[in-house]
């Protein structure tokens, strides 16, 4: 997956705005997979999620200290997310190779089912937590 373009970077401005274009970028980036990645079915969206909150994550760790607390919870659930998506993408990964071995291949069905379900309720948390609307208020500000 290729990642979004982000607009007028300068490098002459300030870092804090520069940051915020950048997180604000990468953010709406992440939210542009989640309806196609809450389906269980999507382990291309999935995958493509998983990167997007890896992106995030990694460029909340380098802004953290002038973006602020909002940036803190939010790179601590980019993390939480890139963790259990990769869980997932690795099941997506070895369930064509078990395919001959019924036994193995419903004891890996059972775990992605589960790693779906810690997915969509760990996106649903912290949407209804406001992780990422105070993220997008702080960039703004």
């Amino acid at each position: 997956m290729k990642a979004r373009a982000v607009e007028g970077l300068d490098p002459s401005e300030a870092l804090r705005p520069a940051a915020a274009r950048i997180v604000t970028v990468r953010l709406a980036e992440l939210h542009g997979f989640a309806d196609a990645a809450l389906r269980p079915d999507a382990s291309r969206a999935q995958h493509d999620m998983r990167i997007a909150a890896k992106r995030l994550r990694y460029l909340l760790e380098i802004f953290e200290p002038c973006l602020g607390e909002e940036a803190r919870a939010a790179r601590d659930a980019a993390r939480r997310l890139q963790g259990v998506l990769g869980d997932l993408h690795d099941c997506d990964l070895m369930l064509p190779k078990l395919a001959a071995i019924e036994s193995a291949e419903v004891l890996l069905r059972g775990r992605r089912e589960r790693l779906f379900s810690e997915f969509a309720e760990l996106w649903r948390a912290e949407a209804a937590k406001g992780t990422w609307s105070a993220l997008g208020i702080a960039l703004r500000s």
